[in-house]
């Protein structure tokens, strides 16, 4: 029976930790990608050093924790939110809205995936 107990303990372990994981990536993506929302706001309404603005201070903070997100997630996601990132603060600079929109709602939904990617999910595990 104490042949059961070690294994189990490391499971229920190994399922805390990833359960954290997901509840820490939602906690982090989440305000990125309202803020790409008022990002676009900004932009729509012709503010375009506080769009820069807000789409330069998102970066940083994920920036902040790229480190992090290198360990637990793929790095093909992370180079796609950075390009991505590059391309939208590109286009607030040259107040390009057309473009703009596109390349934050890209962002938005890549953020998403990355964020989708550490849930527990059956679709995760399968």
């Amino acid at each position: 029976m104490k042949y059961f107990w070690i294994p189990a303990a490391v499971l229920a372990l190994l399922l805390g930790a990833s359960l954290w994981n997901a509840a820490a990536m939602d906690a982090a993506v989440t305000p990125w990608r309202a803020a790409l929302t008022d990002a676009q706001d900004a932009a729509a309404r012709g503010n375009w050093d506080g769009a820069a603005r807000i789409v330069r201070e998102t970066r940083e903070a994920w920036e902040a924790k790229h480190a992090y997100f290198h360990i637990v997630t793929a790095h093909d996601e992370l180079d796609a939110a950075d390009e991505l990132f590059a391309a939208a603060e590109g286009f607030a600079a040259e107040r390009d809205e057309p473009e703009f929109r596109v390349a934050a709602a890209q962002l938005d939904v890549q953020l998403r995936v990355v964020a989708e990617m550490q849930r527990l999910t059956v679709k995760n595990v399968l």
